[in-house]
């Protein structure tokens, strides 16, 4: 006997008995119940509808946001960037591990602004292409390079604070680019195992976040190639700067010292804080996206402990050394120069474009 109130199921038992015939007031019953079928399945439709209309605006919205963040991160780095080739102020090491991170910090800040956020915003269901999931995996190696370029400042800092006059010998310019070299070839071997598609780090438009996938291959790399690589490269910074911060306390007690060596104390006490603020940032960011975010069910308040606190602590980093470096605030992008002279301690030299002219120190660290 058929059960189901629908009106197809009701015509397939009157068709299949021809000489049945309806008993009184059967017909009236019949229209009820498809009048109540009719109406409950239209409000449904119409509630999925409207929920349907909300999480497209909701998609649309949080696209926004990401491109917009993500495009002032693109700005932020780039004038770092740019700062960086033409300024001579932190010396060759120092100089060239901030271009790594920098660098790292544009790569994610564009990924986000110019891939993940048009993607939702127009065709949202391209996330779920396997081109469309190359985001993640692009994202962590940017994530992973940006991480190891800070482990490095904080060995340089540490380096120049305990043996500041074995430091050139420590970090040439060849063991700098040796060891550059080798930290972006180690962030792309990490994201290799991403390529399969048992190995997902994908967009969910619902949550607005990057999740990994639950087989047995996302799970393994999501704990212990991102999560525990993550923890442990965040306490080997702190325990660097630690050690450098003791250091730095322990010179200040040091009455005998000449202009020349106040001056680059100055500049590698400044230079530590710069590496220190950079590092707490990531930190906080970390806690944020394997923590915080799981004390919540909004999927708004997700997206901001994970998804906007990515994007942001990338742009942050940018900020941290353009505020700790007036050579870089005030360096002009279009005529490339900057109108203050270095602060740094080393061989002074003096460049001339059209009228502006420009004092740059040089030091090697």
């Amino acid at each position: 006997m058929c059960f189901c109130f629908r009106k197809t199921c009701l015509r397939g038992v009157i068709s299949n008995q021809q000489d049945w015939e309806e008993p009184h007031g059967f017909k009236r019953g019949w229209q009820e119940i498809l009048i109540i079928d009719i109406s409950i399945s239209t409000a449904m439709d119409s509630k999925n509808a409207t929920a349907a209309a909300d999480q497209l605006f909701d998609n649309r919205v949080s696209a926004l946001i990401m491109m917009t963040v993500g495009g002032l991160g693109l700005m932020v780095n780039l004038h770092v960037i740019l700062a960086l080739r033409r300024l001579k102020t932190f010396g060759y090491a120092f100089g060239r591990i901030c271009m790594s991170h920098t660098v790292a910090n544009f790569g994610n800040a564009f990924v986000f602004s110019c891939y993940v956020a048009p993607i939702s915003l127009f065709y949202p269901e391209f996330h779920k292409h396997y081109i469309g999931v190359r985001a993640g995996q692009v994202l962590i190696l940017f994530w992973n390079a940006s991480v190891l370029s800070h482990l490095l400042t904080a060995v340089n800092r540490c380096v120049v604070m305990f043996f500041p006059l074995k430091v050139e010998h420590i970090f040439t310019k060849r063991v700098t680019d040796v060891t550059l070299a080798v930290l972006w070839i180690f962030s792309i071997c990490q994201v290799i195992p991403y390529f399969s598609t048992e190995c997902l780090f994908d967009y969910h438009i619902e949550t607005f976040t990057f999740l990994f996938g639950s087989s047995t291959c996302s799970v393994v790399i999501g704990t212990y190639a991102d999560y525990y690589f993550s923890i442990l490269m965040i306490c080997a910074i702190a325990s660097l700067d630690f050690l450098t911060f003791i250091k730095i306390h322990t010179m200040n007690k040091e009455t005998k010292m000449t202009t020349e060596m106040k001056k680059r104390r100055r500049r590698e006490i400044k230079f530590f804080f710069q590496a220190l603020c950079q590092g707490l940032a990531f930190m906080t960011e970390l806690i944020s996206f394997f923590y915080i975010n799981f004390q919540f069910k909004n999927k708004w308040m997700v997206f901001v402990f994970t998804t906007f606190a990515w994007i942001t602590v990338h742009m942050l980093d940018g900020l941290i050394v353009i505020a700790f470096n007036k050579e870089i605030r005030t360096f002009r992008v279009i005529t490339g120069n900057s109108t203050l002279g270095g602060s740094s301690t080393g061989d002074g030299k003096t460049m001339t474009s059209g009228n502006t002219k420009v004092a740059i120190t040089v030091v090697k660290n």
